[in-house]
């Protein structure tokens, strides 16, 4: 058996300080993270948010290191586990993550969407009606001015409802 990557759930808001406990006792672990824009009284800032909250990924080989080991880190709650044995994640798909970090360990999303951009509603009860981009969120979804019924309306919508207005 080879080294392999594995899913560690970690204790809320700890996937940073265990991240650094298993790199200190000489394992691989990654944890991705991206930009996130946090709003809280009247302040805005960008922070690095954990891309997967609550997990995190330790690549080991299960011959060579008991994986009881990686569950005894502090805040770790425990290896994801199938059968009672720590199930291997895909190379393939962890692979792709990590080449998709950048220099400072967060991945950047591509927004096609800016404030200001026209766009228009795609199916539901809006379909076809024009508007203008006021917000963006991290949640996927798009606070647009609708123009509806000889007004303008705020509305926010998911991000897969609106394209570009050509």
């Amino acid at each position: 058996m080879s080294f392999e990557w594995y899913a560690l759930a970690v204790q809320p808001r700890k996937e940073q300080y265990v991240e650094r406990q298993l790199i200190s006792r000489g394992f691989s672990a990654v944890c991705p993270r991206y930009k996130k824009v946090v709003r809280h009284a009247r302040q805005t800032k960008t922070v690095l948010a954990p891309l997967f909250p609550g997990y995190l990924f330790v690549e080991m080989n299960l011959e060579q290191c008991s994986w009881r080991k990686v569950n005894w880190v502090p805040g770790s709650i425990g290896l994801v586990k199938t059968d009672n044995r720590p199930a291997s994640l895909s190379r393939e798909f962890v692979t792709t993550v990590i080449l998709a970090l950048d220099q400072g360990g967060s991945i950047a999303f591509k927004h096609d969407l800016k404030m200001g951009d026209q766009v228009r509603a795609v199916g539901g009860p809006f379909d076809a009606l024009m508007g203008e981009v006021v917000g963006l969120s991290d949640k996927e979804r798009v606070k647009i001015l609708l123009d509806a019924v000889n007004r303008k309306v705020e509305m926010t919508l998911p991000r897969t409802a609106v394209v570009v207005a050509a």
